[in-house]
C-alpha cells in the first residue's frame, strides 16, 4: 500500500502532476520467458509513467497469455498507468516496423522503447529525465548499460571499453553536450549507444520522420536514428548502469556481409556530412575492420 501511493503522489520530488509525460513502448516477439522481468520493472519505476504500450509481433511461444496477466499485475502496482496491449496476427519482419506502430499509439511527450527481453533497475527514468530537466535542447538521453545473461545474471558491469576502444575516457563521467560534438569525436566511428532500451527519446515530428527513414536499414537502424536526432539537438548521457541489456549467444550468419555493408554507409554519411579529423576517420577504418573480422568477411 505504501508503494502504490508513494507511485500516486510522486516520488523522490517528482509529483505525478509535474512529472514529464511518458509513453513505454515494449515491443516483444517470442519472449514470453522474459515478459515478467520487463513489465513489472516498467510498473515500479520511481518516476510516474503515463502509458505502457505492449505490442506482441504474432509470438508462437504463449506470449499474449503472458502478456495480459502481467499487465493486470502491473496495473495493480501502478494503477494510474495507462496500458494498451496491441496483438499482430502477423509478424511484421522488422523490429523498428514495431518501435513505429508504437510511437503511432503513444500519447506521450517522451518515448522510451523498453525491448521486451531487458530490464531497467527503478531509477532508470528518474536517472535519465534528468537530462531533459536540465537543458531543453536534449533531444536524445540515455544511461550506461551493464550486461546480463538469458538467466539474468550480471556479466559487465558497463559498456564503456567496447563504446571507446580507443581509450579516450569519454563515458568516464555523465554529460550533456552538443550531437554533432558527440557525433564528430566518437558517435562517426560506432553506434555509441548499445542498447535502445537505455534511451529516452523526445517525441517530435523530427522523432518520428527519423523512425521511418531508419527502415532503410536491416541492422543500423539505431545508428542512423540516432545520427539524425543528433544533427541539430543535445544529447545526455548518465554513466550509472540503469538499463540491464540481456544478451544471447551470437553466432556470425549469412547477415554478416549486409551488416559491414551498413556500417560502410553509415560511415560516408558521416565522411559526407560532418569534419571528421584525421584520428577519428583512421578509427572508422579500423571499426570497419574489426567488424569485418568479427564476420569473416573478407573484400
Amino acid at each position: 500500500m505504501e508503494e502504490m501511493a508513494a507511485r500516486k503522489n510522486g516520488v523522490n520530488g517528482v509529483s505525478r502532476r509535474n512529472a514529464k509525460k511518458i509513453s513505454v513502448i515494449v515491443p516483444n516477439y517470442n519472449y514470453a520467458r522474459y515478459l515478467k522481468w520487463r513489465i513489472l520493472s516498467i510498473a515500479k519505476q520511481t518516476y510516474p509513467i503515463y502509458e505502457m504500450i505492449v505490442l506482441d509481433d504474432a509470438s508462437r511461444d504463449g506470449s499474449k497469455t503472458m502478456i495480459k496477466k502481467l499487465v493486470a499485475e502491473a496495473k495493480q502496482i501502478n494503477p494510474e498507468m495507462r496500458v494498451k496491449m496491441i496483438f499482430n496476427k502477423t509478424n511484421s519482419g522488422k523490429a523498428i516496423s514495431q518501435w513505429i506502430r508504437g510511437v503511432e499509439e503513444a500519447s506521450g511527450d517522451y518515448i522510451w522503447i523498453a525491448e521486451a527481453d531487458d530490464v531497467s533497475r527503478k531509477d532508470f527514468l528518474m536517472e535519465v529525465m534528468k537530462g531533459f530537466a536540465a537543458d531543453e535542447e536534449v533531444a536524445v538521453a540515455y544511461s550506461e548499460s551493464a550486461i546480463i545473461n538469458k538467466y539474468g545474471i550480471l556479466l559487465t558491469p558497463n559498456f564503456r571499453k567496447s563504446r571507446d576502444k580507443e581509450g579516450t575516457g569519454h563515458f568516464n563521467k555523465s554529460y550533456i553536450r552538443p550531437g554533432q560534438k558527440e557525433i564528430e569525436e566518437i558517435m562517426a566511428i560506432r553506434c555509441t549507444i548499445p542498447n535502445v532500451s537505455a534511451v529516452v527519446f523526445k517525441n517530435t515530428v523530427k522523432f518520428k520522420r527519423a523512425l521511418k527513414e531508419a527502415l532503410k536499414f536491416e541492422q543500423v537502424g539505431d545508428w542512423y536514428l540516432y545520427a539524425k536526432l543528433l544533427e541539430d539537438g543535445k544529447i545526455f548521457y548518465n554513466k550509472r548502469s540503469m538499463n540491464l541489456f540481456r544478451v544471447h549467444k551470437e553466432s556470425a550468419t549469412k547477415r554478416g556481409k549486409e551488416h559491414v555493408d551498413e556500417v560502410k554507409k553509415m560511415h560516408k554519411y558521416f565522411q559526407d556530412n560532418y569534419e571528421l579529423d584525421a584520428k577519428v576517420r583512421k578509427w572508422m577504418e579500423l571499426e570497419l575492420q574489426r567488424t569485418r573480422v568479427k564476420y569473416g568477411i573478407i573484400e
